[in-house]
């Protein structure tokens, strides 16, 4: 029972959020398509550095999200929101300045997705929208979720096959950690842009 809560309430915690000081500007994120992935750096909040240490591998990151494009070509981020302070959170579509806004170090990967595979990773993502977040972090549920879970199961519809057979584990509880993702060689790191960068640097 312990460990079950000692699980819990750490993610819990990943799942708060506090405002940084710096961000980037969206003209600093160059070349940017519909499913490409951003990472938002584990210093960016309190929660993101908690999510970052129940990550296996890559620490560098504290949550994710999904890029879309509407039919004018705008930019914006599909990721599972928290929300703020005891409000619910939910799957939400953002625009790319709202997704920026705290976040100091950011990772752009893109994903070797094509075709149909590609349509299908991102209808799934659209139709995610406004499922409430995910706080027991549970993958036995696909109607709540949490960020990295959402990626993880559009990218999987893309692909049509689990893309994470060996997920994290902690205290026997199976999860999606952010490092799943970005260790996952389907996604490869294009670039690391912190908020001291001007465009085109």
């Amino acid at each position: 029972m312990l460990p079950q809560i000692a699980f819990a309430a750490g993610l819990v915690l990943a799942a708060a959020s506090l405002p940084a000081a710096a961000q980037i500007a969206p003209a600093a994120v160059n070349g940017l398509k519909a499913g490409d992935v951003l990472f938002k750096g584990a210093g960016t909040a309190t929660g993101t550095r908690v999510a970052a240490g129940w990550s296996n591998g890559d620490t560098r990151w504290g949550h994710t999200g999904i890029i879309v494009t509407d039919g004018a070509g705008h930019f914006s981020v599909i990721h599972a929101d928290t929300g703020e302070g005891r409000a619910g959170g939910e799957v939400r579509r953002v625009p790319l300045a709202d997704y920026l806004s705290d976040v100091s170090t950011l990772g752009h990967y893109t994903v070797a997705l094509t075709g149909e595979a590609r349509a299908n990773y991102l209808a799934y993502a659209e139709a995610t929208i406004g499922l409430p977040f995910d706080r027991r972090f549970s993958l036995d549920s696909v109607d709540r979720l949490y960020c990295s879970e959402l990626v993880w199961r559009a990218l999987s519809a893309g692909a049509g096959k689990d893309i994470l057979p060996d997920k994290s584990e902690r205290f026997g509880r199976i999860y999606v950690s952010v490092s799943d993702l970005s260790d996952n060689p389907l996604l490869s790191e294009s670039a690391v842009i912190t908020s001291g960068e001007q465009p085109g640097e």
